[in-house]
């Protein structure tokens, strides 16, 4: 009895294992919040902004470079 109760909480330990592991990511890892932003009806010639805020899910430092439009 005290095998198959062992045996069993190393299986359970094991596999809630690569749960644990899988919540961070190794390296950096970019996440948006928001991906997209809808700004409704506008004048032409009207200067519209908004910020579109980004995180870092990683482990490592996230560096952004060579920005481009989309």
């Amino acid at each position: 009895m005290l095998k198959k109760m062992m045996v069993l909480a190393l299986w359970l330990l094991c596999a809630h294992l690569p749960l644990a592991v899988a919540e961070t990511a190794k390296g950096p890892s970019i996440y948006f919040p928001e991906s997209e932003f809808n700004f409704g009806s506008t004048m032409e010639g009207t200067h519209v902004k908004h910020v579109f805020a980004l995180e870092n899910h990683g482990s490592e430092e996230l560096r952004i470079s060579k920005v481009r439009p989309g």
